[in-house]
């Protein structure tokens, strides 16, 4: 029996194409990941929809409001002295710069209408009301069902069911209470009148 020990081998060598096809998903994910982590910039808000408008991509300075009224300067709450400071110093400091309000449709409108003057004060003509682009609901969704804060959706065994109200914590207050915010809790005094 012979034995060719004399057999050209093939080098064994590194594949570089499935390794830059792998760098790249990667490099493509955390492009992805960091678009997203930068895009939000105000509190989450319901925003409306417009169908006119162009998305404005420029330095800007980001003021929201909550449901409740409450102001917030890039996801900081401040209060109406706080904001007036802050529109001023933002103003010298980028003087062509943009001012966006993000309020959601559940704001109350005097509110929206007073930060927005406000912003107006301060900005002059460089001021924005942020909204969501309008889109095409499609036939196939449909509504989803509303409960009131508070309250347990009605069970689907019963079809005479309502919901049934969580029992605050808190003490009610009823006019002519002497009730002080800045106390803890406090059970509710009587009136000597």
């Amino acid at each position: 029996m012979k034995i060719h020990l004399d057999l050209p081998t093939e080098e064994a060598r590194i594949e570089v194409v499935p390794l830059i096809d792998v760098i790249f998903c990667i490099l493509t994910f955390f492009l992805l990941a960091a678009l997203q982590l930068t895009r939000q910039q105000a509190i989450n808000v319901d925003l409306p929809k417009a169908r006119t408008g162009q998305s404005q991509m420029r330095e800007m300075m980001i003021v929201s409001i909550d449901d409740f009224g409450q102001t917030y300067v890039d996801q900081l709450p401040v209060n109406d002295n706080q904001l007036d400071r802050i529109l001023r110093y933002y103003r010298s400091q980028n003087p062509n710069g943009l001012m966006v309000l993000y309020a959601p449709k559940e704001a109350k409108y005097a509110r929206v209408v007073e930060v927005l003057d406000r912003l107006r004060e301060a900005g002059g003509d460089r001021v924005a009301l942020a909204t969501l682009p309008a889109s095409n609901p499609s036939p196939a969704a449909s509504p989803s069902p509303q409960f009131n804060p508070g309250t347990f959706p009605p069970t689907t065994n019963s079809p005479n069911s309502f919901p049934s109200p969580i029992p605050s914590p808190l003490p009610t207050i009823q006019p002519g209470n002497n009730f002080n915010p800045n106390q803890p809790i406090q059970s509710p005094t009587k009136n000597r009148n």
